[in-house]
């Protein structure tokens, strides 16, 4: 086999790209990979499956706050403001549990290098919006703030420094 066309498994790919994160991780199997991270605002769980039959690689980030049922509509409708935004992924909030969520889908790429440096850029946008967005989540959750009211908190611009 040729060493410069032989294919890594996406998933190794993935661990490469944390690994030089130096994020903490775990491989449950060749198909999955859990990441966590700590930024100032909370707490992300970053979730990789790789499909092989679909050949794409699921990309999901999860958030630290919890939605209870009673809150769903509010967060639904902040869900629909923040994704009008978005040009890569987008957010949900499951039923299931009332996590939101950031997810995308990568299509894998033949080349090692090319899906590495897709990956990296995947990654960086999605914690990215995340820590862009937590705050209007925060202010819907637990300041009761009008989805409208809470988007524009958390995307208005500074200028300058303090």
């Amino acid at each position: 086999m040729d060493p410069e066309n032989f294919v890594l498994n996406p998933i190794d790919i993935v661990e490469d790209v944390i690994h030089g994160k130096k994020w903490s991780f775990s491989r449950s199997d060749d198909c999955e990979l859990v990441a966590e991270i700590t930024t100032q605002l909370c707490q992300y769980r970053l979730y990789f499956t790789w499909s092989e039959q679909i050949r794409a690689i699921s990309f999901t980030v999860t958030f630290d706050i919890k939605f209870p049922q009673s809150k769903y509509e509010s967060a639904h409708e902040l869900l629909a403001l923040i994704n009008e935004k978005l040009w890569i992924g987008h957010f949900d909030i499951t039923k299931k549990n009332g996590i939101p969520a950031y997810r995308h889908t990568v299509l894998s790429l033949p080349e090692n290098e090319m899906l590495q440096h897709q990956l990296e850029d995947l990654v960086d946008i999605a914690i990215y919006e995340c820590e862009k967005y937590y705050p209007a989540f925060q202010l819907v959750l637990f300041d009761d703030s009008l989805p409208s009211n809470a988007l524009s908190v958390s995307t208005f611009d500074t200028i300058g420094s303090a």
